[in-house]
């Protein structure tokens, strides 16, 4: 299983740098507008406030009564980390179909198998690689914010917090990858259509959310959804809650547990 991951890893080792690099100088780039923001916000806040909160409820999903612009946790979630957890969402869905069925299409799949290694190890190999690899780029982003409190002593805030909002994402990042590898481990790699699905539902889930806080016919839905669980803002502003995250462990544990389960008994097109 080492080895495995080891390769991995080493193979995601460009995107990772590119990632953390970009990620890193976009937030420094929305971070330079931080004090000219905190000095208009009055004003910002009253041109906010005019908009329709349907608007509004695509780029934050907390409480819409409450926001400002210039409070520390919704600027960093609604300028970039909303942005960074669809991102990296995406990105995920390409690992696991890059462990599974690409690997599966392309033969690479074969070899490893050829090896002394079981599927279940494999598996579990790149899971913990797309794991690594989400974590890494959140740590970097983290450490960039945490730099910009030095530099920019107007966006006070808690670095710990900080560290709990922004690696915190990991939690239904991970969710997304978990459903991924069970989709690519229960779908043949013939099906062309699990692509979309897994792309359905972290867009198609980010969106209906997005509507459903806005509008009130619909946020008895809002719990379905796992945007529902973790707000990266809030926890930057109040702490993390830990029986929601504990609720995304758990879902993305048995996402797993069915990919692990599922791949022994998998017809690989090899």
């Amino acid at each position: 299983m080492a080895p495995v991951l080891a390769k991995a890893f080493r193979d995601s080792r460009r995107s990772i740098f590119w990632l953390a690099l970009g990620f890193g100088l976009y937030v420094l780039f929305i971070m330079a507008f931080y004090p000219s923001i905190v000095d208009q916000s009055a004003e910002m806040d009253k041109l906010i406030k005019s908009y329709p909160k349907e608007l509004l409820g695509m780029f934050y999903s907390g409480d819409i009564e409450d926001f400002s612009v210039s409070e520390p946790g919704g600027y960093v979630y609604t300028q970039f980390l909303l942005w960074e957890e669809l991102i990296l969402g995406s990105i995920v869905v390409a690992h696991a179909f890059n462990a599974v069925t690409n690997a599966e299409r392309d033969g690479t799949l074969d070899v490893m198998l050829s090896l002394p290694v079981s599927r279940r190890r494999y598996l579990l190999a790149r899971i913990a690689n797309t794991t690594l690899v989400v974590l890494v780029v959140l740590a970097s982003s983290w450490a960039v914010l945490a730099v910009s409190t030095l530099i920019w002593p107007e966006f006070d805030v808690s670095i710990l917090r900080l560290a709990e909002g922004v690696i915190g994402t990991a939690l239904p990042i991970m969710v997304v990858a978990g459903f991924t590898y069970a989709l690519a481990t229960f779908l043949p790699s013939s099906a062309r259509f699990a692509g979309p699905l897994a792309y359905l539902f972290l867009m198609g889930s980010y969106l209906i959310y997005s509507f459903a806080s806005a509008l009130d016919q619909l946020k008895a839905i809002k719990p379905v959804f796992f945007f529902h669980y973790f707000n990266g803002g809030d926890v930057i502003r109040v702490g993390l809650d830990v029986g929601p995250a504990a609720l995304l462990l758990a879902v993305t544990a048995a996402y797993i547990a069915l990919a692990w389960w599922r791949i022994d008994r998998k017809e690989l097109s090899v």
